[in-house]
C-alpha cells in the first residue's frame, strides 16, 4: 500500500517528537503492508510554520536514519497546508512543499466554519496545481453533491482510514463510505500521528469486502501513482 498522508517525520509537527516514535511508526506501517509513504507535517499560520527548507533538511536526515535502521519503506514528503487568506501568495512564493515536488498540493480546511472549498479549487487550478482536499469527509458542511462538484472541477479526494474503520463514529463511516460507493474518492489514507492507531489494513479489508479488490488497490495504492511514486 502506499500512504500518501502522514505525519511520520519527527520534530516539526504535532505528528512526532522523538526519532524513535518515528521509526515504531514505520515499523508498524511496514507490517501492515505499507511499503511507500508521503510525510506531510502541517503547515498552519501561527501553529506550524518551519520553512519548506528546513523541513526538507529533516527528512533527508532522517531518510539517512530509517536507512541506517534497515526499515525498507521508501519515503516521499510533502505537507498538509491549512487553508488561510495567505494561502495563495504562500503557494506562489514557493514557501509550501508539494506532493513529492510535484503539482500537486494536499490541503486542509477548516472542519466546522464553512469555506468556499470550490474557490480555492478554482484558484489553486489556475495557479496550475491540482488540490488534494484532505480528509474530506471530516468538513461537515459538505454534501455529496458538493464533493461532486469538487471532483468535476478538478480536486482529488482524499479520505482517512481511521473513518472507514469507524474510529470516529458511524456518521463519519457512513459518509466516507457513501463517498467510495459513488466514486467520489481516490485516496485513502492513515493520517496518522504517533498515539493514534494505523489502521490501513482494516481500511482495505473493508472496501475489499464491500467494493472489490479493484476498487481498494486503486484507493489504498495505484491511484497514488498519479504523484510519480
Amino acid at each position: 500500500m502506499t500512504d500518501i498522508h502522514s505525519h511520520v517525520l519527527p520534530l516539526v509537527d504535532d505528528g512526532s517528537n522523538f526519532y524513535e516514535k518515528s521509526f515504531e511508526m514505520l515499523e508498524y506501517a511496514k507490517n501492515l503492508g505499507v511499503d511507500k509513504m508521503v510525510l506531510t507535517p502541517h503547515y498552519k499560520n501561527g501553529v506550524y510554520t518551519l520553512s519548506a527548507q528546513k523541513i526538507t533538511e529533516r527528512y533527508k536526515d532522517f531518510c539517512e536514519k530509517v536507512k541506517e535502521r534497515g526499515i525498507e519503506i521508501k519515503l516521499y514528503l510533502g505537507q498538509e497546508i491549512a487553508f488561510s487568506p495567505s494561502f495563495y501568495e504562500q503557494l506562489k512564493s514557493g514557501e509550501y512543499l508539494t506532493i513529492n515536488g510535484e503539482k500537486f498540493v494536499l490541503i486542509e480546511f477548516d472542519y466546522f466554519e464553512p469555506c468556499d472549498i470550490s474557490d480555492c479549487v478554482y484558484n489553486v487550478k489556475a495557479m496550475g496545481y491540482t488540490p488534494v482536499i484532505a480528509h474530506v469527509e471530516r468538513y461537515l458542511y459538505l454534501t455529496h453533491q458538493s464533493v461532486l462538484e469538487l471532483k468535476n472541477e478538478g480536486a482529488l479526494i482524499q479520505v482517512n482510514s481511521s473513518s472507514v474503520t469507524g474510529r470516529h463514529g458511524r456518521k463519519l463511516k457512513k459518509k466516507a463510505l457513501s463517498l467510495i460507493k459513488l466514486g467520489l474518492v481516490d485516496f485513502i489514507a492513515s493520517d496518522v500521528h504517533y498515539g493514534r492507531k494505523n489502521d490501513l489494513d482494516l481500511g482495505y479489508k473493508i472496501v475489499k469486502r464491500r467494493f472489490g479488490k479493484a476498487v481498494a488497490d486503486d484507493l489504498f495504492e495505484n491511484n497514488a501513482k498519479i504523484f510519480n511514486i
